[in-house]
């Protein structure tokens, strides 16, 4: 006999409503009373990486980001008929990870019905409208496996059998990177000295995940900022960390220049309290020779930043985010330095700066 329908739908009900593990009947046991978790695996290789980078509305153009299937850019691109399925049933574009409308609705999906290698689809096709025509014969589109089902009980007279129409899909595809990213110390760059965001706006060497510090962020005051996307021109583009004004109740930082032969550097002395919330590295100069490096105070120089984390060989910024409170009552007990042992080194320069709340 069959699994009936109510035992599958009390099963999804439970799996997605809940993150629960069916073990009994809806009547015998509710979903809030079902023990057993059942959480979604979600790989890392189906990670979209790249996610916030992706434009609000579906952009006139190609990137790194984004391919778009328009007549105006790329061109619609044609279904092919699943042959396992009814007959004119199911569609599969043989693309994945189309961008779904909940980045924005000018991503949802729109299709067409026209004759195989027809030019601009969009125009020359009819278009099949997501909720029908009023016939029944509406279609699902599942934005990860690309592929449309005519999930109403018609078809439409458009694509139906006595036709000689395939489907077109208009929409994009995310094509940027994918997983989890764990080496954001090569990734990220700090940016020091630059005047005012228009400065800012006018360079072409930002990137995403970039921190910058302006001197002028629209008040007369420096402010810090998180790049959103590369070359931000905007600041739409950007993630406001902290102001002048801000620092004194949200945050503070602490900053020193350093050489390779600076010997131990006080950054300054924190509060009882005080949460360490991100220790930036960032060399600027690489340093040959054997120097060691790290952020921390006298009863662990390593406690924030060791110098594990560090190839001081390689320019670029490096970042750690401790989570160490300082709580003795004494300031003073509480003092945050850089420690560097020269070694063989004869150059190397870096800037260290402390976030703490």
């Amino acid at each position: 006999m069959a699994i009936s329908d109510t035992q599958k739908v009390d099963l999804l009900w439970k799996k997605v409503g809940f993150g629960k593990m069916k073990t009994d009947t809806n009547a015998n046991k509710f979903a809030p009373n079902e023990a057993n978790a059942s959480d979604f695996i979600i790989k890392s290789t189906q990670i979209w990486a790249q996610d916030s980078s992706i434009p609000a509305t579906i952009p006139s153009a190609n990137s790194s980001i984004v391919h778009v299937y328009l007549d105006s850019v790329s061109g619609a691109t044609e279904f092919v008929e699943d042959g396992t399925a009814t007959d004119n049933r199911t569609w599969k574009t043989d693309i994945t990870n189309w961008i779904p409308p909940t980045f924005g609705a000018t991503y949802q999906l729109k299709v067409y019905a026209a004759p195989s290698g027809t030019a601009n689809p969009q125009t020359n096709g009819t278009q099949l409208f997501e909720t029908g025509s009023g016939n029944d014969d509406q279609w699902y589109f599942d934005y990860q496996s690309g592929i449309l089902n005519f999930i109403g009980t018609n078809l439409p007279t458009a694509i139906g059998t006595g036709t000689s129409n395939v489907l077109y899909a208009a929409g994009a595809k995310y094509v940027g990177t994918f997983g989890v990213t764990t080496d954001v110390t090569q990734t990220a760059n700090t940016f020091v000295g630059i005047s005012n965001l228009s400065a800012l706006f006018a360079r072409s060497d930002v990137n995403e995940g970039d921190i910058i510090e302006v001197s002028d962020g629209g008040d007369g005051e420096y402010a810090v900022y998180m790049a959103k996307q590369d070359d931000p021109s905007s600041t739409g583009h950007l993630t406001l960390i902290s102001t002048k004004d801000g620092a004194g109740v949200d945050s503070q930082t602490l900053r020193a220049n350093v050489t390779f032969n600076s010997g131990n550097v006080t950054l300054g002395d924190l509060s009882a309290s005080s949460h360490p919330t991100q220790i930036i590295v960032d060399v600027t100069d690489a340093f040959d020779g054997t120097t060691v490096l790290s952020v921390g105070d006298d009863n662990d120089p390593d406690r924030l930043f060791p110098d594990s984390y560090l190839d001081l060989s390689t320019a670029g910024s490096y970042v750690v985010s401790p989570s160490f409170v300082y709580t003795d009552a004494t300031d003073a007990s509480n003092t945050v330095k850089v420690y560097i042992t020269a070694g063989t080194s004869t150059v190397g320069n870096a800037t260290i700066i402390v976030n703490y709340q």
